[in-house]
């Protein structure tokens, strides 16, 4: 069996993704998927059995939609039910940990694409027509013009002053971008946008392949830290947690209890 849960506090929420039981030894894969058939990968999402329980957190589905998990193992196929995840805006662009997240509006022109060519022709002597070396082209690449409100704008130059691979997430079905991908980039230009208190930054991308994607990310639901304490008093948490600031307590891995 596999169940899906909306966690977290963070906006957009992460999906906690639980399967009762990896066949031992035997390899297998753990993919999101919308209604139309798109995929994407979930972090840490593959690997072999080891007869026990697995728990994976993903940060990446797209947002406003349905969405389910495909656990494959052995030739066997399982489906989680169907959860949503809530976006504020159609576009949302995050670090590849989730750590930071913001949403933003996104202007139509971001939606036209290129793919770069890497043929090459070379005119040979009492040859009419070229000779041609070719490789695989490129992938997706093109222009997000991101709407970023005044008080999004020092955490917008934070994220991109970090130079880190970014994901991007939709909240609604763009044409046929992908509704998630990693991406790279290239220098920012802006401008003010004629709507007050909103800047339009240009950003040239690149579809790159996530760095990340065989680390799986941590995160706990509300069931994860009742069986935490169960038991315990709120004295307890009081000692155990001293010392630590709001962010460190929201980070907290309480397997460790």
């Amino acid at each position: 069996m596999i169940s899906a849960t909306l966690i977290g506090g963070g906006s957009p929420q992460n999906v906690q993704i639980v399967v009762d039981v990896t066949p031992a030894g035997v390899a297998w894969t753990l993919v999101g998927s919308t209604a139309d058939g798109k995929t994407w990968p979930v972090p840490g999402g593959a690997g072999v059995g080891d007869g026990q329980q697995l728990v994976l957190i993903d940060n990446r589905a797209p947002g406003n939609r349905s969405v389910t998990y495909v656990f494959s193992s052995g030739g066997s196929i399982q489906t989680s039910n169907a959860v949503l995840v809530a976006f504020a805006e159609d576009f949302v662009l995050q670090t590849l940990s989730g750590s930071r997240a913001l949403s933003l509006g996104l202007h139509l022109g971001s939606l036209d694409t290129s793919m770069g060519s890497r043929q090459q022709r070379f005119r040979v002597s009492g040859r009419r027509r070229p000779v041609v070396r070719y490789d695989v082209s490129d992938d997706i690449e093109g222009q997000f013009v991101l709407l970023v409100e005044q008080e999004q704008s020092a955490d917008f130059k934070d994220m991109i002053g970090s130079g880190e691979p970014l994901l991007y997430r939709l909240g609604t079905q763009l044409a046929d971008l992908d509704p998630v991908a990693v991406i790279s980039y290239g220098a920012l230009s802006s401008m003010i946008y004629p709507v007050k208190g909103l800047r339009a930054w240009s950003m040239p991308y690149a579809v790159i392949d996530d760095p990340y994607l065989d680390v799986r990310l941590g995160a706990f639901s509300w069931d994860n830290f009742e069986a935490a304490w169960a038991g315990k008093t709120w004295t307890d948490l009081d000692v155990r947690m001293a010392g630590l600031t709001w962010d460190q307590f929201d980070t907290f891995d309480w397997s460790t209890i």
